[in-house]
This record gives C-alpha cells, structure tokens and sequence, in this order.
C-alpha cells in the first residue's frame, strides 16, 4: 500500500484530529500529575479521562458510516492497535515475573488512587488493570489519528517516548525503576513489544479497516465475552471475596507465604501493624531488608519514616516472592 503524504494527513480534519488527541491526554497523564503532586489520579480519571473514553466512542460511532469515517477508522486502528500492544506489552514480560519481579504491581497501585482507597481490593485491582488497558488503548489512538500509511518503526519511536516521558517523571523513582538498569531494559523492551502491533495496523491502514469492518460478529462477541469475564471474575472469585472480607486498614496479615492485602495506603508517614498467622515464625522484610520479627499469633508495627511506595515481604527462595507494598502520601515527596 502506498504511504499516504504526511501532510495530507495533518492538514485533513486537523482541527478534529488535534481535538482526539487532546482528549486523549488525561488517560496517559493522570498518574504524572498524582506523582507530580499536582492533582490526585482520582479526579483526573473520573473527570478528564472517563468523559474522554465516552467522547471518543461518541466521535467513532456517529462517524462510522458518515462523511468522515477516515476518523472513525483512525479511532478505531489506534485502538485496537494499542489493545493488542498493551496485550503483547505483558506477555513479553511475563519472563520477568516468572522469575520473580513484581513487574504488574504498578496496576494495583492505579487502582487504589482511582478509587481513592485506603488498601487493595479485588475491586482496586480490576480499575488498576481497567487503566492499564484504557491507557494504552488511547495511547494508540493518539498515535494513529496522524500516522496513517507510515513505517511501523515510528511506533517505536512513539512508544519509547512515552516510555522515557514515564521514567524522567518522579513515577521512575517512585517506582523504583531508574535505581535499576535492568529494570529500565525491561521497560524499554517491553514498549517495543507494544509498539509493533500498533506500528503495523497503522502502517497497513486500508487492510487494517477493511479487517476491522469484515471481522466476523461472532468473533466480535466472543471477544466481548471474554472481556467481560476478565473483568466480572476476579471480583466473583470466591477467594477473592474472602480475601478481601479479611482486610482492614493499616493491618497486613501473613498468610502462608505472603501478606494480604497486596497494598496499604497511609495518608501520611507513619505504620502499619503486621499480624503474624499461628503457623511459624516470621522476619518482615522492608525494602529487602530484615525490619520486625514476629513469633506466631503475634503482632508487631512497621513504621514508615519518607513518603512514597515501599516494598514489604516475608523471605522467599531466589528472587520468587509474593511481595506487598506500603504506599505513603504523598508520593510526590519521595526522596
């Protein structure tokens, strides 16, 4: 398929494609602007990112079979693209967590300031996994509606900026990912998985929208079908409800070889008590470090001095673990 003129596609429906892809910035920016310390992730997501979530399905639907349905394919391309790349984006990690990294953590923490809770949920965790796919399926869009018809490597391009975007932020700190080169690796290595999915849709335009309009309705609702189960399970998993009908606020419990819940949020510096199970002994780690140590049935105050996210953890074989995490307010103020 021959390229389509770049300028054509910046000068066609600018205004429009301008206004897309302003809309689309909310998604991607509100966790810079809750590491910034600028406004909480909260409010940014239920009031810039939802309505632009809504818009955008507005714009697609009444342009699909109207005058302007170049928008609507852009719409469409870029976000399914972007889904497909958020998609591979995991997979091409899961080595990582394999052997032991949390490299998904960053969701549930998502999901805990989009419903401004105070610990995790199985509630928390489906908004935190809802974000991360929203995020990049916008992502996508922003990335199509001036890309038709260009080489697949600008998608690269475009991923690793967003990418380096992330990591120059406070969120690379706060997350612990620039304190490690190999983390950083992963995280560059994971966007170009990410990258190439969107990169060749928008590249091979005319089949990408030709594909889109001719996929069979009984695909399309099968993969409603799953997508509905993705996220209708966790939270109708009966483990999951009595996990989360076990949680309390500033409270980790051991179980087995783990602490639940998964995260714990303090408004500001100050502890969170841990219960030890009747089972055994236990050394609590923090940030890898030995920090209290619980006989069995009892309880012991981990204190929290700095802001920002903390990993706490019972001693695990290699680099397996089952780690929680302490995160503290606000963020912005990590050293």
């Amino acid at each position: 398929m021959a390229s389509t003129p770049f300028r054509d596609v910046v000068r066609d429906r600018f205004w429009l494609r301008a206004f897309i892809f302003l809309i689309c910035i909310p998604s991607g920016g509100a966790v810079l602007t809750e590491v910034y310390g600028l406004v909480p992730m909260h409010d940014v997501v239920w009031y810039g990112a939802v309505p632009a979530y809504l818009i955008l399905i507005g714009i697609w639907a009444f342009n699909r079979k109207g005058p302007l349905t170049e928008i609507s394919d852009a719409i469409a391309i870029g976000a399914i693209g972007g889904f497909l790349g958020v998609v591979a984006y995991d997979i091409a990690r899961i080595p990582f967590v394999v052997a032991g990294y949390r490299i998904f953590a960053q969701n549930s923490s998502y999901g805990v300031w989009i419903l401004d809770a105070d610990y995790s949920t199985r509630f928390s965790l489906v908004a935190g996994w809802i974000f991360h796919f929203a995020n990049g399926t916008l992502f996508g869009v922003m990335y199509s509606i001036f890309m038709r018809g260009r080489h697949w490597g600008w998608a690269i391009v475009w991923a690793f900026l967003l990418e380096t975007i992330a990591l120059f932020s406070p969120y690379g700190n706060i997350y612990h990912i620039t304190a490690s080169v190999l983390l950083m690796v992963v995280a560059y290595y994971g966007h170009v998985a990410y990258a190439l999915p969107l990169g060749f849709m928008t590249q091979r335009w005319d089949a990408s929208a030709r594909w889109l309009r001719e996929v069979s309705p009984v695909y399309k609702i099968i993969a409603l079908v799953a997508l509905i189960a993705a996220i209708v399970g966790p939270m109708v998993a009966p483990g999951s409800i009595a996990a989360d009908a076990r949680a309390e606020k500033g409270v980790f419990v051991v179980e087995g070889d783990r602490l639940t819940p998964s995260w714990q949020r303090l408004r500001q510096v100050g502890s969170v008590t841990v219960r030890n199970s009747c089972d055994r002994d236990v050394v609590i780690l923090l940030a890898g470090e030995p920090a209290l140590s619980l006989a069995r049935c009892q309880e012991g105050v981990l204190s929290i001095p700095t802001p920002g996210i903390h990993l706490v953890a019972l001693p695990a074989e290699g680099l397996r673990t089952r780690s929680s995490f302490i995160l503290v307010e606000p963020v912005s103020a990590a050293p």
